[in-house]
């Protein structure tokens, strides 16, 4: 039995780069909310100190907040059932918007860190694989590898290469930990199929 499990567990690390439920995860991590709204605050706060309202910006802040914490949980249930698959299901009753603000920042957190691995995932594995096309060029390269081109060339190649297979096996577990983080706090928080 378990060398049936191993045996697919590794058929799967294999395939993981070209399944399509690797990008759907990949499509999900990058169409978050979260760091959008990291990069619109800046703005909206600056927007309010440009036109001499200072004291508006808290104000603008606390309905940022408040409006996240009303739509965010709307938008990650169709996020995830669009993209996943899955329903995280709904929570009714009081509560809405601390469950929704708590969301916000668990979220942020857990949308941040997924997409910078797909971010790390596409820019390590393009760069170490194409190594041994471009790496040879400036000799002697600062870069490891040793003393010889070649051991530089395998070294980043070899990095390349399990970046290319572990990529999508660590972002696919941290966005299903995402997404069960998400059906306890703002879902029916029963497991759902698919998650496991």
């Amino acid at each position: 039995m378990s060398t049936s499990v191993s045996g697919s567990a590794r058929i799967r690390l294999l395939t993981g780069p070209f399944r399509a439920r690797t990008w759907r995860h990949v499509l999900y991590a990058l169409v978050a909310v979260g760091p959008l709204l990291l990069f619109v605050l800046p703005y909206a706060m600056k927007s309010t100190q440009r036109h001499g309202n200072q004291q508006m910006g808290v104000l603008v802040l606390l309905v940022m907040l408040v409006v996240v914490a009303f739509i965010g949980p709307v938008i990650e249930r169709l996020r995830t059932r669009l993209l996943l698959g899955e329903d995280i299901g709904h929570r009714p009753g009081v509560g809405r918007i601390g469950r929704g603000l708590l969301f916000m920042l668990i979220n942020l957190l857990f949308s941040s860190v997924s997409f910078g691995l797909v971010v790390g995932w596409f820019i390590v594995s393009a760069r170490n694989l194409t190594y041994p096309i471009w790496g040879w060029a400036p000799y002697p390269d600062p870069a490891w590898g040793g003393p010889f081109p070649a051991g530089a060339v395998a070294l980043h190649f070899a990095a390349g290469v399990v970046a290319l297979f572990f990529g999508p096996w660590l972002l696919v577990a941290v966005t299903n930990w995402q997404v069960r983080v998400a059906r306890s706090i703002i879902g029916s928080g029963d497991r759902g199929p698919g998650t496991g």
